[in-house]
């Protein structure tokens, strides 16, 4: 690719593809404005990531079930298995989670829905991607932004290419009080395999101890509609091994916070940017100590989203092994072909819908089960008794195809972005400059932290820093003119083939921008993710883009 393309209008899905999970937000105030819920922004969304903004197919099936059943004054929401649905129900209603904005437990109720299967598939794809029943759950049109908090923090719900096929299909739709008769599980289809043993050989590949006890085996690897799906099946697993305290460590993992909050779990959250949030998780331990107490587990990111730092793994590790607890990681950013946390982590969790696929057109997530620590047994006997693949055929076909090219993308994304931050890392040294920090690992406090779980250089890859970085401006006047100038796609997410750049404190958090102050995280922060475009290509777009910001000052 030899040029960026043109920018997409407000509102239109990016990249150009019918399952694309962004959505183009050409200007800072258009992003401010969504953040704020401003009608002009959110009437002209067309798309938006899948987990805060329901597809076009997803909206279209679950109003044509619903005609079917409830009134004007109820909307339905679809969810793959009983359990989730179930789970949703009890967050619209309960007064402690929602005080007196919680709906009458007798107004939400489930229904099954039955699809026919056709008679005569138009092909052999069609007759296998059939999926036979549905689970939804029905709540008072004025509950909407409740059950979109559900929808969007646990990433549970039906995917875009599920809803598509459950569209070209006849229904029957009925109420149910209670769990139907156990359905046969899931046909485990051979792409499933492939999926979790192309996990199992990236955690595998270039390790860092060569003497392990045990590699990662494809049998320890599960699969998740989404990386937040991931995340909310650790959370019900985890308390069946010990019902106790969960830790967070590093900002920001806010959507988890809020995941744990809603499911009743008590939590702490560390983030004082520095290695004195360990210094805090040891004093919490010592204390629970001794008094007799034991935490559950620890989580934390490796590196962090948005600001790149990495905790002290083996640090902490070393607290895990004293003080009894399990230490989950989440090795989305740094990836698998960069980072290697077998050494370290109980659990490796990763957003399959970033790096490993690459082109932001299908969500999914994987769970990995460390055969090398204690309670790996514990923990595969608790994760079993409750798992239910749940990723679509028609995503987990799409996944496949696009992580073929993973190792070849990445490479590419890697020397991008350090070449980038290369360029610009001088100029947040220089006060003649507006532009205050970056963010990456390479240029980081923490580097060693990360150099400490970088994998080593193979012939067919050199582990890098990461294919995104943070950039923050003295004023949020700079900050924008860097934002509107910049050419690129513009949008949630990252990892994808093409360049993506947000404002994240405007999008993902604009209620809370005094919460994220207090965590060092400022509202003029930018985050890039490269894409394959050409180096050059995206380096002289940078440039244009600072040369706008410092022209701020001048003004």
């Amino acid at each position: 690719m030899s040029a960026l393309l043109q920018p997409p209008a407000l509102g239109e899905p990016i990249p150009d593809r019918e399952h694309a999970i962004s959505v183009h937000f050409p200007a800072w105030d258009d992003v401010r404005d969504y953040g704020a819920g401003q009608p002009r922004v959110t009437n002209a969304l067309q798309n938006g990531y899948p987990r805060s903004q329901l597809h076009k197919y997803n909206q279209a099936l679950f109003a044509k079930c619903g005609q079917a059943l409830i009134s004007p004054s109820e909307e339905l929401v679809l969810f793959p298995d009983y359990h989730v649905a179930k789970d949703c129900k009890s967050y619209i209603s309960p007064r402690k989670i929602h005080s007196t904005n919680a709906a009458n437990p007798e107004d939400v109720w489930l229904v099954l829905v039955k699809f026919n299967k056709a008679e005569d598939p138009p092909s052999a794809e069609d007759d296998i991607l059939f999926v036979p029943r549905l689970y939804g759950v029905v709540h008072p049109t004025e509950f909407r932004k409740v059950r979109m908090s559900f929808w969007r923090l646990t990433g549970t719900g039906i995917s875009s290419r599920l809803a598509e096929s459950c569209l070209q299909r006849d229904f029957t739709i009925a109420r149910i009080s209670s769990s139907p008769l156990k359905a046969s599980p899931p046909t485990e289809f051979p792409v499933y395999s492939s999926i979790r043993e192309r996990v199992a050989e990236l955690l595998n590949r270039a390790p860092i101890n060569t003497g392990r006890a045990y590699h990662a085996k494809s049998d320890d690897v599960y699969l998740y509609p989404s990386g937040m799906a991931a995340l909310y099946h650790i959370h019900h697993a985890l308390p069946k091994w010990r019902d106790s305290d969960v830790i967070m460590l590093g900002f920001p993992y806010e959507l988890s916070i809020k995941m744990i909050e809603i499911m009743g779990i008590p939590h702490r959250f560390l983030s004082a940017g520095t290695e004195s949030d360990v210094d805090e998780l040891e004093k919490i331990l010592v204390e629970k100590s001794r008094i007799g107490q034991k935490i559950q587990s620890v989580w934390c990111e490796c590196p962090n989203n948005p600001m790149l730092r990495t905790s002290n793994l083996e640090r902490v590790r070393k607290l895990a092994d004293q003080h009894d607890f399990i230490f989950v990681v989440d090795d989305t950013i740094g990836s698998f072909a960069n980072v290697d946390v077998m050494d370290v982590a109980d659990i490796i969790i990763t957003s399959l819908s970033k790096w490993f696929s690459g082109h932001a057109d299908v969500l999914a997530g994987s769970i990995f089960l460390n055969p090398n620590f204690p309670y790996y047994l514990e923990l595969k006997k608790a994760f079993d008794a409750q798992y239910i693949n749940n990723l679509y055929l028609a995503d987990a076909m799409r996944l496949e195809l696009n992580s073929r090219s993973y190792l070849k993308r990445y490479a590419q994304q890697n020397d991008t972005a350090s070449a980038v931050v290369a360029f610009l890392y001088p100029y947040a040294c220089n006060s003649n400059s507006t532009l205050a920090n970056v963010y990456y690992p390479k240029v980081c406090w923490s580097r060693k932290n990360y150099q400490k779980v970088m994998r080593p250089a193979t012939e067919d890859f050199t582990p890098g820093y990461g294919g995104f970085f943070s950039v923050d401006f003295d004023t949020v006047a700079a900050a924008s003119a860097f934002f509107d100038t910049l050419p690129f796609y513009k949008g949630p997410s990252f990892g994808g083939d093409i360049t993506i750049a947000i404002p994240y404190v405007q999008l993902v958090l604009q209620q809370e921008k005094t919460w994220a102050l207090g965590h060092g995280l400022n509202e003029t922060l930018v985050r890039i993710s490269v894409g394959i475009e050409e180096k050059h290509t995206i380096l002289e777009c940078v440039k244009k883009a600072l040369q706008a910001a410092d022209a701020t000052r001048k003004s």
